[in-house]
């Protein structure tokens, strides 16, 4: 195997756990691959790591939320991640130390691991601020909740996750106004309830 197969096996270990339990979730992580290809090459990451690592970062959360833990999908993620690491021999162990840590790191922390994790968690940001992001999760929602309020309540707690975790400037230039933008429209969606 080489890294090449390695980036094939993890997306489809990630596509045949998405369809497994939630299909859905092939759109979100599409629109965070985008991102973080483009990412990995502004901030000079390690893209084939970065691959690695947003296949895997979220490959356990519709497991996770289908067993109604969806809070334990990072150390779920982590775990396969170690997993289909173990036996990987062209790997250094520093560059197995990286994917798991921007798997664990992709909700973002003080200190990243490397610039690999903090480009893993920014673009998952993409996934909840960006609007090709925010509508498809507001449909995805509103098929789950049937609860306009429950929607919106989730909705800006994913915004204001993501936009915490923000910390690449050009993350910041992209999605700030998109962050604001929806922040306003939540607000003026919940005028009298």
């Amino acid at each position: 195997m080489n890294i090449e197969e390695l980036i094939v096996k993890t997306d489809k270990f990630n596509k045949e756990e998405i369809q497994k339990y939630n299909p859905d979730m092939e759109v979100l992580h599409n629109i965070c691959l985008k991102a973080g290809i483009r990412l990995a090459k502004e901030y000079g990451a390690d893209e084939n790591i970065v691959k690695i690592a947003l296949s895997m970062m979220d490959s356990k959360l519709p497991e996770a939320s289908h067993l109604g833990k969806p809070k334990e999908h990072v150390s779920m993620s982590s775990d396969a991640t170690k997993e289909m690491l173990k036996d990987i021999n062209f790997l250094s162990e520093h560059d197995k130390e990286n994917i798991i840590k921007c798997v664990e790191e992709h909700h973002g922390v003080e200190k990243y691991f490397s610039i690999e994790s903090e480009v893993v968690a920014n673009a998952d940001c993409y996934k909840f601020v960006h609007p090709k992001g925010v509508l498809f999760y507001s449909s995805m929602l509103g098929r789950r909740f049937h609860d306009f309020n429950k929607e919106l309540d989730q909705l800006e707690f994913k915004l204001n996750e993501k936009h915490n975790t923000m910390s690449l400037p050009l993350v910041k230039d992209e999605l700030e106004s998109y962050y604001e933008f929806f922040q306003k429209a939540i607000k003026e969606a919940r005028k009298g309830e």
